[in-house]
């Protein structure tokens, strides 16, 4: 009985260091360049969305064509 225990309890402390060296290994990510804004609008680009505020809102493109 005691031998399985000390058998379950190593291999989760075995598990847990793999994990840890796994983590450490992979690294932080960070982002490649700067933020790409975008704008939501509909296929004439007439209707642009809003995204942002809590109640979304749809305005008049103001793009010249």
């Amino acid at each position: 009985m005691s031998d399985r225990y000390t058998k379950a309890v190593l291999t989760a402390i075995a598990l847990t260091l793999v994990a840890l060296v796994g983590q450490n290994a992979v690294g932080s990510a960070h982002a490649a360049g700067a933020i790409t804004k975008v704008a939501i609008c509909d296929a004439q680009n007439d209707n642009c969305a809003n995204v942002g505020n809590d109640s979304p809102v749809v305005w008049p493109s103001t793009r010249n064509r």
